[in-house]
């Protein structure tokens, strides 16, 4: 998001901070400052807590970039991990070539190799180094003997990565895959995601202005949000800091953007319903834990909760 670029190197460099959890006792959700286009609303999820009260995770003399800029500017290496039997199609290699740190999110695809994968985790990869990152395929009818170059394809759908989060099955992402091609009355040699969107990275440009804009004119002590269309609640997402969700703000939008211009329906949700959901996300560690492992993802750093995703 390069609009953001220079207030998100001047976060860095003065420090980034990660709280230690994400509850009601760190956050605040603002009902009455809710941001509403169309078929979407999204209820911002505050920090209460300032810079100095916080708990730092990444390293504050390192620009943190993301995953779709590490790969623009090859600074990162993706491949397939190779065994005797052939490439395993659930997890990927990738190596940072680069001074920063890149973070990967979960629900970001890669274009190519064996076939598309799409991330299952949000993940760090420090500067000079080589890690694994647990994939789920997005294509189910190619195999390639000889591997295309992987590249980015931006962000799936809230829907596909609901479908990754709560069941963890790879059938369950193909069956809603295969869902969206039969609502959108189209078909695929490889029935590949990508081949549901001209570009994952497409969204409707008034939502996608509307909503940028919103978060520009804002005050930047965000965790995250909820998202709702229609009568119910997508989904509550949330980051551990400000900086990170500076930086994975416009890809998570998206997301939930190309589900609620395709699928969804002007916001009815109450508060109420908002709240019975974050009541179960945010009470306290233990009941936050106990329900988004059920009903989400926690994704963790160094024993941290770095980014959390929970659906109704």
């Amino acid at each position: 998001m390069r609009c953001l670029g220079i207030l998100l190197t001047l976060m860095v460099g003065c420090g980034s901070y990660s709280h230690a959890q994400l509850t009601y006792n760190e956050l605040r959700v603002d009902f009455d400052s809710s941001w509403t286009y169309k078929n979407l609303k999204l209820i911002p999820i505050r920090f209460k807590a300032q810079e100095k009260d916080s708990i730092s995770i990444l390293s504050p003399k390192q620009r943190l970039i993301s995953f779709s800029e590490a790969m623009e500017l090859h600074k990162i290496k993706v491949q397939e991990m190779q065994y005797e039997l052939g490439a395993d199609v659930n997890w990927l290699q990738v190596t940072n070539h680069s001074r920063q740190e890149i973070v990967i999110q979960a629900g970001e695809i890669v274009a190519g190799g064996k076939q598309d994968r799409m991330m299952a985790e949000t993940k760090f990869i420090a500067p000079g180094t080589t890690d694994y990152i647990h994939v789920f395929c997005v294509e189910k009818r190619r195999w390639d003997d000889k591997p295309k170059t992987f590249s980015h394809y931006g962000m799936a759908n809230s829907s596909v990565r609901k479908a990754m989060d709560i069941t963890a099955r790879q059938a369950d992402v193909w069956k809603e895959i295969d869902k969206e091609f039969s609502a959108q009355k189209k078909k695929s040699e490889t029935w590949s995601y990508k081949d549901l969107y001209k570009d994952a990275n497409d969204a409707d440009s008034g939502y996608l202005k509307y909503f940028l804009d919103k978060y520009n004119q804002c005050e930047r002590n965000l965790s995250g949000f909820v998202f709702i269309t229609g009568s119910g609640i997508m989904a509550v997402e949330l980051f551990s800091s400000p900086d990170l969700l500076d930086i994975t703000y416009e890809n998570m939008l998206r997301s939930y953007i190309q589900t609620a211009s395709e699928y969804g329906n002007l916001p009815t949700a109450t508060n109420a319903v908002a709240k019975s959901l974050l009541d179960n996300v945010l009470m306290n560690a233990e009941k936050q834990k106990a329900y988004v492992n059920a009903h989400g993802q926690l994704h963790q750093q160094n024993q941290k909760v770095v980014h959390l995703v929970a659906y109704p």
